[in-house]
């Protein structure tokens, strides 16, 4: 009984931790992509620990994030949306074969850049000339792949460093 409520009250403060980063990303719009990393990392740290709970904590937060919106900007609930996806399915994808590995990441790439340049388009700005839309998709492969990267080297500074340090590793025994 002990445990499932540490769990829930874990999940509970990641979803206000990324809630809060991505309100910050509303407000100041430099820091909206800054924002949704942030928060995409905060729930892969909820992932490492509680696995298939961590859905939860995603489908929650985008909520959340998208009916407090009213404080500035859409667009890093929007972001958070397609780079906190990417933290949850990652080890999925890494299970298989290397080479379906790369087919399928680079198919999430694609498909993730082109929905958030849409959504970009449909809910915040049409974009008025054609080439602008290209260059977002190219900017926005660059920051999965960026993201992808920084993923592999949070995870080892995760498992071996930050995990002792917060004393997560204590919090769930």
């Amino acid at each position: 009984m002990m445990k499932k409520t540490r769990e829930v009250a874990f999940l509970g403060m990641i979803c206000a931790l990324s809630v809060v980063f991505l309100m910050l990303g509303s407000i100041i719009e430099v820091f909206d992509i800054t924002s949704a990393i942030i928060a995409s990392l905060l729930l892969f740290i909820a992932n490492e620990e509680l696995k298939a709970k961590s859905l939860m904590v995603y489908f929650a937060t985008v909520i959340i994030s998208v009916l407090f919106v009213s404080f500035g900007s859409l667009l890093p609930a929007i972001e958070y949306a397609v780079f906190a996806l990417y933290p949850i399915i990652k080890p999925l994808i890494e299970k298989a074969p290397k080479v379906i590995s790369y087919l399928l990441k680079s198919v999430y790439t694609v498909v993730a850049s082109c929905g958030t340049v849409l959504l970009m388009y449909f809910f915040i700005t049409p974009l008025t000339e054609p080439y602008f839309f290209l260059v977002y998709l190219a900017l926005f492969i660059v920051i999965i792949v960026l993201f992808d990267m920084t993923l592999l080297r949070f995870k080892r500074y995760y498992q071996f460093k930050l995990r002792h340090m917060l004393k997560i590793d204590r919090f769930f025994k």
